[in-house]
């Protein structure tokens, strides 16, 4: 029902949408506090933020039974943003968790400063010597996502084109404790390709991470092929991870070490996005070791140009280790708290193989502001050919940013 109300919104937009642009009227410096291109000092400053509200009904079956779950409501994300740019060479862009839902566990919602998501600052040494054909050379500290990994989580969260991220996103790049992880980075940029190289830390602390636990080696290489293949955008992209992490050392996840490739391709109204992974888990963690790979396919097309895009979603992953992959599924684990349904191996949510069809449309009523999306999902999880977890997911979120 919520689909058919969707489409059926979205056409009445359309038609009413012919008679002018007010949908696209939200002002653009919204939140820009300067923007000064030709100041010697600061060239540009503004405050802003995002919001994420979402609901789901779980209908799934485990070895326990049958269950039916509903979160009604869920802050999933509400962060404050700043970004800066001075000495024509030098970025800071930071976002703050400013919420916190305690929904799942029959808690209430708290808004307040609870953690540092990302924070980094870039200097751009391209923009101050003469490098060549290099375009840009940037240097940076602080925390971040390892956007390398995967084109799911290189893409914006405001973006994605489904509810929540998949199981193989969330295995590669997890966001422990709503944040991002320490370390520094550097990325060339020369015509068409990009390299980059980055050291991280596994802590995962609220604020910033320290040096005294594991680390986190990235090296990645991408390359824009739009223009040789005659395409909107079609970018490929091959990076590599490898932990290093001691016994009693935080670990940043499961992986010791991971080769990753994905691309990227958009033509007119289609869309193809495919991100893959082979890699090996760490041997320290009983039950998880070995190796894993999995691949996650998402075509896309823009069925009312501008305002409702459809998209499926494909993913299968699996681990030599019974319990190396954890189940995506935010509500359906939720489901399983013993305030909840009380199955602990849905609550834990572990298994050897994973495999979930997504099918859902992105609104979008603002550009770039505000969308709604809702879709369905299919999913199940195995350990040693026995079934965890097998069911069905109803997703709805509204974002908003501004």
């Amino acid at each position: 029902m919520l689909i058919c109300t969707l489409v059926q919104l979205t056409f009445q937009l359309a038609a009413y949408a012919g008679t002018g642009d007010w949908w696209r009227q939200w002002p653009e410096d919204a939140g820009v506090l300067v923007d000064e291109p030709d100041s010697v000092w600061l060239q540009y400053l503004k405050f802003g933020g995002y919001a994420h509200m979402q609901a789901a009904v779980v209908d799934g079956e485990t070895a326990a039974g049958d269950f039916s779950y509903t979160r009604h409501s869920d802050w999933r994300r509400a962060r404050g943003v700043v970004k800066a740019r001075m000495l024509d060479a030098v970025d800071f862009n930071t976002q703050l968790n400013l919420v916190q839902d305690e929904g799942r566990s029959g808690g209430g919602v708290e808004f307040d400063y609870f953690s540092v998501f990302s924070a980094d600052l870039t200097f751009d040494l391209a923009q101050w010597l003469d490098l060549g054909d290099t375009d840009s050379l940037k240097i940076s500290y602080g925390k971040r996502k390892l956007v390398e990994l995967n084109e799911e989580i290189e893409t914006s969260i405001n973006s994605i084109l489904t509810v929540e991220r998949s199981a193989l996103a969330g295995l590669l790049a997890p966001f422990r404790e709503g944040t991002g992880t320490t370390g520094g980075w550097m990325k060339m940029k020369r015509g068409e390709e990009q390299f980059s190289l980055g050291l991280f830390t596994t802590d995962s602390s609220a604020e910033f991470g320290g040096w005294d636990e594991g680390t986190v080696f990235l090296a990645g290489w991408r390359h824009d092929f739009a223009e040789s293949w005659k395409l909107d955008e079609a970018t490929v992209s091959v990076s590599a991870a490898w932990q290093d992490a001691g016994a009693n050392d935080e670990l940043y996840s499961t992986w010791e070490w991971v080769v990753t490739p994905w691309m990227r391709l958009e033509h007119g109204r289609w869309g193809l996005r495919v991100s893959g992974a082979l890699g090996q888990n760490e041997d320290k963690l009983p039950g998880v070791e070995g190796t894993f790979g999995g691949i996650v396919i998402m075509p896309s097309l823009w069925l009312i140009e501008d305002h409702l895009q459809g998209v499926v979603r494909y993913e299968v992953i699996a681990s030599e280790g019974p319990q190396g992959l954890t189940l995506p599924s935010r509500y359906a684990r939720e489901a399983g708290l013993a305030g909840n349904e009380g199955i602990p191996a849905l609550a834990a949510g572990v298994g050897d193989f994973h495999e979930s069809v997504y099918t859902g449309l992105i609104w979008t009523i603002v550009p770039k502001r505000f969308t709604m999306l809702t879709g369905l999902e299919w999913e199940r999880l195995e350990s040693k050919d026995s079934r965890v977890y097998q069911g069905l997911t109803g997703w709805f979120s509204a974002r908003i940013v501004f």
